[in-house]
């Protein structure tokens, strides 16, 4: 079954109150987007073009969940070493990871939303992601799921490079 996210309100950090689906705010452009995963086709499989976007989430248990809730709960003994002492810190993190070329990996193993891809930047950490289907199962967004630091390469096949997001978004609120 697909999920149904609301239509997410963008938040520019992460607040206790938001909804599990809200977008956080890319911090340095205060867009939506994080990114951009090109379509690509591999192994005579197709992965569809969407946007990336990094969601307040929740976590569920080790392992289990999404978002900045899920990363902060899931890697808050480590993240300050990397720089992230707040919760309002992994989007700066996430963001640091999906870069413009950075590349991006698939196991080609399918859940049933799809198939997840890592972003790697090997100096920053991967970030994973999930695709989030509309009502036809036809892709709306890729989701941030979690992000984390390891010192080793990617796993699965080479498949393409993120298309960044540079410039912020001369209609967001930097203050909102």
């Amino acid at each position: 079954m697909p999920s149904k996210p609301h239509t997410p309100t963008l938040s520019p950090r992460y607040a206790t109150h938001l909804h599990q689906d809200d977008f956080i705010a890319h911090p340095q452009t205060g867009r939506q987007s994080y990114g951009l995963i090109p379509e690509m086709k591999n192994r005579g499989i197709a992965l569809p073009s969407g946007e990336i976007h990094l969601r307040a989430g929740r976590h569920v248990g080790p392992n289990k969940g999404y978002g900045v809730n899920h990363i902060w709960k899931e890697h808050a003994h480590e993240l300050p070493r990397w720089g992230c002492k707040l919760i309002d810190g992994v989007a700066e993190y996430v963001a640091s990871v999906i870069v413009h070329r950075a590349p991006i990996y698939c196991e080609f193993h399918q859940t049933r939303k799809g198939y997840r891809v890592t972003v790697l930047r090997s100096a920053k950490g991967y970030v994973i992601l999930e695709p989030i289907l509309q009502e036809g199962e036809a892709l709306q967004f890729y989701s941030v799921v979690t992000a984390y630091r390891m010192q080793r390469r990617g796993h699965g096949t080479l498949v393409g490079n993120v298309i960044g997001v540079s410039s912020p978004d001369p209609k967001s609120k930097k203050d909102a």
